[in-house]
């Protein structure tokens, strides 16, 4: 699948033990997503930004994960981050509910420390614009696309959390009404963001996710 496979030009990490691999698609699509030909630093500190937040959030589910015995690796590629992690044993919904939600959380202890730092330094100093920049672009990150990623919708967390909850309230199909679930928030989710033209992005990737679901439950329905 474009952007899991490695790449000789693939960057490699590790933090806290834990193998990170980001993709050149990362960097290449994130430069996309904000480019402006005369502000290039200001492209860069976006994808600066992005790196350091979706890599707090995957991070956050990689660690939460460790916790409970469960090896983890994270990719960052085109589409924002993914950890994979070996769940062999002791697999409950309460506890992959938990892993699910490590991610934003993550993100928004990220958020609030950015906040924390905004809050201490003096009304009468004059930020750069760069900075200035920085602090813009990690509230819109860390709060705006945490917030989102909570939406009942798979793949994001907020979908896998709608999946556990009812796998721990035993219902028969679990992955099914999931995935119905997700059509009905994806769709709305795209029209909303459709409204305006500065999320267009957003709108899209809502509607690839209803057609993705979508996909998935005629599959489904097929076993």
């Amino acid at each position: 699948m474009f952007g899991l496979d490695p790449t000789p030009f693939d960057l490699r990490l590790v933090a806290f033990r834990i193998p990170i691999r980001v993709h050149p698609s990362f960097w290449l699509f994130g430069a996309y997503m904000s480019w402006n030909p005369n502000h290039v630093d200001l492209v860069f500190i976006w994808v600066m930004c992005l790196f350091v937040s979706i890599l707090v959030h995957e991070l956050g589910h990689a660690l939460a994960a460790e916790a409970f015995g469960w090896p983890a690796e994270i990719v960052l590629y085109w589409c924002g981050g993914l950890m994979f992690s070996q769940r062999h044993h002791h697999r409950t919904p309460l506890r992959e509910i938990a892993v699910s939600l490590a991610g934003p959380f993550a993100g928004f202890g990220l958020f609030g420390l950015i906040l924390l730092i905004e809050y201490l330094i003096p009304e009468t100093v004059e930020l750069p614009r760069n900075v200035r920049f920085i602090f813009g672009c990690m509230v819109q990150i860390n709060l705006f696309w945490g917030l989102v990623n909570l939406l009942p919708v798979l793949p994001l967390d907020g979908g896998q959390v709608c999946q556990s909850l009812f796998a721990w309230f035993r219902h028969r199909d679990p992955a099914r009404i999931a995935m119905q679930i997700s059509l009905v928030f994806a769709l709305a989710a795209a029209a909303y963001f459709f409204r305006d033209r500065t999320m267009n992005f957003a709108g899209m990737l809502f509607a690839f996710l209803f057609i993705q679901n979508l996909v998935s439950l005629q599959s489904h329905r097929s076993w």
